[in-house]
């Protein structure tokens, strides 16, 4: 009897931790905005656009996002969503691009110059440089006030493709910001997680030999010790549900592969630690 109920537990279990890896492939995948690309007067502008069925996605996104120990949340308030993307918008980019409310649930921005490291990624042409760069906008935009935080801002999901490389000025810019930090997370836990989120895309979309030379530019570039003890403790292999999220993020790498790679970057980070 206890042997068939343990049986029970696992197949319980198994049917639990596929429905939350269908979860999580969907939630990645299905996106709450539209975007538009439109020319006026010159000038390039992204018109982002709420969908009409974008609030049940947000609300099994957060749940996901819970029980993952993601530490985020998708902003669900169409009204709250663009105040946010306005300000952040604005706090990072100055006056430099304009950004404004469009119509009941869209908002509009100029197209900042360059290209995404995630397209340099699908491109091959990423480059430690590019990283650098990256590092260098993200540790700025981490030494911005923020009133909703009560502390420096944080971006909660800074991978690949919210990353704007500009060649010609070989400078980085942050873009789309439609999730936050969870409230009450110190600054130091925000940032590192903001460190994390980056390294993650990298680890699954690069080749082996590129791994390491790519983290290492985006660390050494950032230079906050403090910060990269507090990343330390998170570049482990993942247990229980929080697999599931690591697994969308790390484009579905293999375990051992995983592993194996973060074990480079830990060794790496404990040698920067200790000098």
């Amino acid at each position: 009897m206890a042997f068939r109920t343990d049986l029970c537990v696992l197949e319980c279990a198994d049917r639990m931790s596929r429905l939350l890896s269908t979860t999580g492939i969907l939630i990645d995948r299905i996106r709450i905005n539209e975007l538009t690309r439109e020319v006026h007067a010159g000038r390039a502008l992204w018109i982002k656009r709420r969908t009409a069925g974008a609030r049940p996605i947000i609300h099994a996104a957060n749940g996901f996002f819970r029980l993952v120990g993601n530490p985020v949340v998708v902003l669900g308030g169409v009204d709250e969503w663009r105040n946010w993307e306005i300000d952040c918008f604005r706090r990072l980019h100055g006056e430099s691009f304009a950004i404004f409310a469009q119509g009941a649930k869209a908002i509009c921005a100029e197209e900042v110059p360059g290209l995404s490291l995630s397209q340099h990624l699908k491109a091959g042409t990423l480059a430690p440089p590019m990283l650098a760069a990256a590092a260098c906008e993200l540790r700025r935009a981490h030494q911005c006030p923020c009133e909703a935080f009560g502390g420096p801002w944080s971006h909660g999901d800074p991978h690949a493709g919210n990353f704007i490389y500009d060649a010609a000025q070989d400078r980085a810019r942050l873009i789309d910001f439609e999730v936050r930090h969870r409230p009450g997370l110190a600054a130091e836990e925000r940032h590192a997680d903001d460190l994390l989120v980056l390294l993650q895309d990298l680890v699954g979309r690069v080749p082996r030999a590129a791994w390491l030379p790519l983290a290492r530019a985006f660390l050494e570039a950032y230079a906050r010790p403090e910060i990269l003890a507090c990343l330390r403790p998170r570049l482990v292999g993942p247990r229980g549900l929080a697999r599931l999220w690591w697994a969308v993020r790390t484009t579905y790498l293999t375990p051992g592969e995983l592993s194996a790679r973060i074990g480079e970057l830990r060794a790496w980070v404990d040698g920067r630690l200790s000098d």
